[in-house]
């Protein structure tokens, strides 16, 4: 039973569980750690076997080599800075989702006798949700709030990535022919 009489369709219940699931925190929690614990790594000074090479070959001073480690530094901020956004958002949905108090634009109305009816939860005065699958309930009730949480973990992941594949490159740096086949720095 819905709150001040009424009652919920099991669908529409069924969907609220689904979703509740759907938003779940841990993968961006486990990647943000991840990427907290990462970020720093190469603005530290090299190890002691690459260090006198370094030297050597100037790639302490090097512009490009710099360039690369700064791009890692801030390809690493970003996927923090999206990846707690995901976290956050998330956390909002999950507390709508758990006092039910979302609406849709889009409903459908009921008969004229249940007008006067007061429904609570995922539903309107005198009118009711009908959801074909849980994507339509997310997408009719939490449009942006569900792209967003779609769009910032990935984007994370993905410069997280991108983050990782500069860090092995500068860890290759040594090898020049890796170098003169991949055209960077």
């Amino acid at each position: 039973m819905a709150l001040r009489g009424g009652s919920q369709p099991e669908t529409t219940a069924v969907y609220i569980t689904s979703a509740i699931s759907y938003f779940n925190k841990v993968p961006a929690a486990v990647l943000g750690s991840i990427i907290m614990k990462e970020m720093y790594a190469l603005q530290n000074t090299p190890p002691a076997s690459m260090r006198d090479w370094d030297i050597e070959n100037r790639i302490d001073k090097s512009k490009g080599w710099r360039t690369l480690r700064y791009t890692y530094l801030l390809l690493m901020v970003l996927a923090f800075c999206l990846e707690t956004n995901t976290i956050f958002v998330a956390t909002q949905v999950l507390t709508s989702l758990a006092t039910q108090t979302s609406t849709s634009k889009d409903a459908t109305e009921l008969p004229l006798d249940m007008e006067n009816d007061k429904i609570g939860g995922l539903f309107i005065l005198g009118r009711r949700e009908v959801h074909q699958s849980m994507v339509d309930f997310l997408i009719k009730n939490f449009e942006f709030e569900y792209t967003t949480v779609r769009f910032h973990f990935v984007t994370g992941l993905m410069s997280f990535t991108v983050a990782q594949a500069l860090r092995v490159r500068y860890a290759l740096r040594k090898y020049t022919l890796i170098q003169s086949h991949t055209g960077l720095c």
